[in-house]
């Protein structure tokens, strides 16, 4: 669980509430409506972000000619743009987000289209996070550097558990990887589980997806069994144009997210996506995720822990994880004042162990892709197919 906010910020949060469930019963003109950037930035520490997405249009299907499966999962990165670096790149052009956000779709039958894109514009939220990022960084940098938390790891253990929400989103790759669904035949996972930035992986083409459906409790050895899964085969893959343009150059971990179509649909309850802003993971706010870790066979394990470091793209961490974990999907908990309660929701991908050069010396995190309101867009269309249904934005 997230810890409690201070009390000065649980009072701002009870009075915004109020004056926003008043609000909806005044006419609505903007002296009534309280808009985000009316909102103290402690407080929007803990909602959620929210914003329009622009218009999109496929320009363009091509054909992929070849499509190699040889490629093995690759779960270590290395780059010497750490932190320090990412906060001082420029926001990418228009024209370079139309050529990242680009994508691959592999069908089952091993063929695969490239889909060119155009957007109508660069969302201001994207612009936002990068100055609001910049903006914490210098004031960092006027204050002791701090460490934040112990990481942890539990094992879930027990239908009662495993089969609820929000352990029972958690799926398993069978290239041997995690996943979580984002719909009910979605799942959401890292690229680099299904292509490594050259090829296709091993297994790839015949790939399914496991979910746990019970794990009996043995009375006589007072332990639990081995857990019964469910396999569904994949009928399709969709990654980022990035992830294959610059796998090679140092921001690929920037777009290391895809997005998985099963044959069937589930019963299974799945959780949102969200955007978040730089303010809802600044260093010391708590993220969750929960994967398959290699160390642990087929046991689900639980963590959380604080973020280290916050870029425009990517959560810097220190959670303990093994291989298998990468895919699981990074969340946080805010207020959702529509609904008014605290909700859940998706805001990056985990994707592996990276080595940066930070302050002229080696330097290793945990990394996660973070979900920015054009990936939000890009995910979206992928899990709906109709665009139109996305348009209300995050």
């Amino acid at each position: 669980m997230l810890p409690r906010p201070r009390p000065w910020v649980a009072a701002l949060l009870c009075l915004w509430a109020r004056l926003a469930c008043c609000n909806q019963h005044k006419p609505d003109n903007a002296a009534n409506r309280l808009t985000e950037e009316h909102i103290p930035r402690e407080l929007r520490a803990w909602t959620w972000a929210n914003g329009p997405l622009p218009d999109l249009a496929t320009e363009d299907v091509l054909e992929v000619v070849e499509t190699d499966f040889s490629g093995e999962v690759e779960e270590e990165h290395n780059t010497s743009c750490g932190p320090d670096c990412e906060k001082t790149l420029p926001t990418p052009s228009l024209s370079e987000f139309n050529d990242y956000l680009s994508y691959e779709t592999l069908f089952e039958n091993g063929t695969s289209v490239f889909t060119k894109v155009r957007w109508s514009e660069v969302p201001e939220a994207e612009k936002e996070i990068r100055r609001e990022v910049k903006e914490m960084a210098e004031k960092a940098r006027r204050k002791k550097r701090q460490i934040f938390g112990v990481d942890t790891r539990f094992n879930i253990l027990g239908e009662e558990y495993l089969t609820h929400f929000p352990f029972s989103a958690v799926v398993k790759l069978s290239t041997g990887c995690t996943g979580v669904l984002i719909s009910e035949k979605h799942v959401l996972t890292a690229a680099h589980c299904i292509h490594n930035g050259k090829r296709y992986v091993k297994g790839r083409k015949s790939m399914k997806i496991g979910f746990i459906v019970s794990q009996p409790y043995n009375e006589t050895m007072r332990m639990h069994r081995d857990s019964e899964w469910r396999w569904i085969k994949v009928k399709k893959t969709q990654i980022p144009a990035a992830w294959k343009k610059i796998r090679n150059r140092e921001k690929a971990v920037m777009y290391d997210y895809a997005v998985v179509e099963l044959k069937e649909s589930t019963d299974r309850p799945y959780m949102d996506i969200g955007v978040s802003s730089a303010v809802n993971t600044a260093p010391g706010r708590r993220i969750h995720f929960t994967g398959f870790d290699n160390d642990q066979e087929d046991r689900l394990l639980y963590r959380y822990c604080s973020v280290m470091e916050n870029t425009a793209d990517v959560l810097y961490q220190h959670c303990d994880a093994q291989p298998g974990t990468s895919g699981a999907g990074i969340y946080i908990r805010n207020w959702n004042d529509t609904v008014h309660k605290w909700q859940r929701k998706i805001i990056g991908v985990f994707s592996g162990h990276q080595w940066v050069n930070q302050d002229g010396a080696p330097r290793d995190y945990n990394v996660g892709t973070r979900i920015t309101p054009l990936k939000f867009a890009q995910i979206c269309f992928w899990t709906k197919g109709d665009y139109n249904l996305c348009r209300e934005g995050y």
